[in-house]
């Protein structure tokens, strides 16, 4: 296909959230590149998260019911994308599911993702939609684009705070992939040094589920919880408006390195040259444990749910976390 007959350009990544914000320099640099082409997007994470991308004229936020093969909603879905007329589709999620939508949408020419482990998702993916648009430049950093109101209204919430703004994100304990959190004795520890120093503001973010294991963390002195009172807009709103995220690999993570706000990931089992913090400005520490990097789900060495922590995020000491944040703050 040639360049001037590519004129709309449909492209698929349904989650998670870390992945959507890493899919970022694939519309940016086709906009970047090729300014007259309009891009829409199909996802099943919040549609405002998108919405508010000048490089996007359309979000398409969607159920796993209208993924279902052959049902109703699923044929609805197609003929609604297949009255777009797309030219491309670039997708980024290339289960069987989505190529049958993409199949049934009757776009004809469709480029779907390949995981190459050694590359970072965020080449990954930049380079599935290079195979169509050829020129395109690879962007040093990640952008995300947030709903202004909502940030304006999270910045007079914090704004009383004492500075630095520094987020503890240490939840989703409970999440499927184990190797990405780290104990809250150790999360506790290393928030009163950061305050006997820096005499900031902690701030302690978390999923629901956490919500009791994370509840130690509020002694902390000058701590406050937003754990599971926050939308996601608001929590990257807050995230926004930080100094500073120290996290395991996590969506928060990835969303704040979009946002600009300095990172320190922690990293246990998963591969930081696949999925560590993007850009610049940004670190991880990493386990010395030598299993790691295993990327596995489950961690052949925790006895789940007796043990919440796998041994190779124990391993990492708070000095080594205390010596980044000195370095940044």
């Amino acid at each position: 296909m040639k360049k001037d007959e590519i004129k709309k350009v449909l492209i698929i990544r349904l989650g998670a959230i870390g992945d959507v914000v890493h899919t970022s320099n694939v519309y940016r640099s086709i906009k970047k590149w090729y300014p007259e082409v309009e891009i829409h997007y199909l996802t099943m994470i919040n549609q405002n998260m998108l919405a508010y991308d000048d490089c996007i004229s359309k979000v398409w936020k969607i159920t796993l019911d209208q993924l279902k093969p052959f049902s109703k909603s699923s044929k609805e879905l197609a003929k609604e994308l297949r009255n777009e007329k797309y030219d491309v589709v670039i997708n980024l999620q290339p289960s069987v599911k989505t190529r049958l939508i993409a199949y049934l949408a009757g776009i004809k020419k469709r480029v779907n993702y390949h995981k190459k482990g050694k590359l970072h998702a965020v080449q990954n993916y930049w380079q599935t939609a290079k195979r169509v648009f050829h020129d395109i430049e690879e962007l040093p950093d990640l952008e995300l684009n947030l709903n202004p109101e909502i940030c304006k209204n999270v910045e007079a919430q914090v704004s009383e705070f004492k500075k630095p703004l520094v987020i503890l994100n240490a939840g989703h304990v409970f999440a499927r992939r184990q190797g990405r959190t780290y104990p809250i004795t150790k999360w506790t520890e290393l928030g009163n040094r950061i305050q006997e120093k820096y005499d900031g503001t902690i701030l302690i973010t978390g999923v629901k589920e956490d919500e009791e294991i994370l509840k130690p963390l509020e002694s902390i002195k000058n701590s406050v919880s937003f754990v599971s009172k926050q939308t996601l807009e608001e929590n990257c709103a807050l995230i926004k408006a930080s100094d500073l995220l120290i996290s395991g690999d996590s969506g928060p993570l990835h969303i704040a390195t979009a946002l600009g706000t300095k990172v320190i990931g922690l990293y246990g089992s998963m591969p930081t040259t696949r999925t560590g913090p993007y850009g610049e400005n940004h670190c991880a520490i990493v386990s010395k444990k030598p299993c790691v990097p295993c990327n596995r789900r489950k961690c052949r060495y925790l006895d789940f749910p007796k043990e919440l922590y796998s041994p190779c995020m124990c391993e990492i000491t708070v000095d080594e976390i205390f010596e980044k944040v000195a370095e940044i703050l």
